[in-house]
């Protein structure tokens, strides 16, 4: 059994259904590069801390079509496996995908693929939280998070929890509080959703497309 596991949650780049928001001012076409580099840089930092040690496992878990070709090659180039997420809400799908990877780690962190913010330290930090505390939260700057961690959830541990409003991280405080679970906080990131999201952090992503 790994001591750690990290759990990418991302959408495969299937044109349409990945940043939406950014569509009106990028393009179908566009959104599907910058979801895709985005998910690139995620995905190569998660890979970069686990393949620092033995005792670092990474998976998947993919909303859309998990047989994507980006999916797959990524899987195979980094040693993931790959699963497809169940629930009929963020809340379960993290839920779910904990209970599984709990089965195989110690420890369970999950980050979205569109936390160009994150870095080696931060996951360091987040492991470390959970030497000593039940839940891990990587807070953003919308009031939600960008990773969170545990050594296990109940049922319904989410519930009450309105997913994508700005009190997605107070609510979720608020659920750990009410189940007697200890917590951790990070310093507060960023991550990309909206056009002012990526023109105030990331004008990079921009590069070589033609708006």
């Amino acid at each position: 059994m790994k001591k750690q596991l990290i759990q990418v949650f991302f959408k495969a780049p299937v044109e349409g259904k990945v940043k939406t928001r950014l569509i009106p001012e990028v393009g179908l076409l566009n959104s599907v590069a910058i979801h895709t580099r985005l998910c690139d840089q995620v995905i190569q930092c998660v890979a970069g801390y686990a393949g620092q040690s033995e005792d670092v496992a990474v998976q998947f878990w993919v909303d859309l079509d998990v047989d994507h070709t980006f999916v797959q090659e990524n899987a195979a180039r980094y040693g993931a496996e790959v699963f497809q997420q169940q629930g009929c809400d963020l809340g379960e799908r993290m839920q779910f995908a904990m209970t599984r990877g709990l089965m195989a780690a110690d420890q369970v962190v999950i980050v979205g693929g569109d936390c160009l913010s994150l870095c080696d330290r931060y996951l360091a930090q987040a492991f470390e939280i959970l030497e000593n505390r039940d839940l891990v939260f990587g807070p953003a700057d919308d009031g939600g998070y960008i990773l969170i961690g545990s050594h296990g959830l109940e049922e319904g541990f989410f519930k009450g929890v309105q997913w994508g409003e700005s009190t997605v991280l107070a609510s979720s405080i608020d659920c750990a509080c009410q189940s007697g679970k200890s917590y951790g906080l990070l310093e507060e990131r960023w991550d990309i959703d909206t056009w002012e999201d990526i023109q105030r952090n990331a004008p990079q992503l921009l590069e070589g497309l033609v708006l």
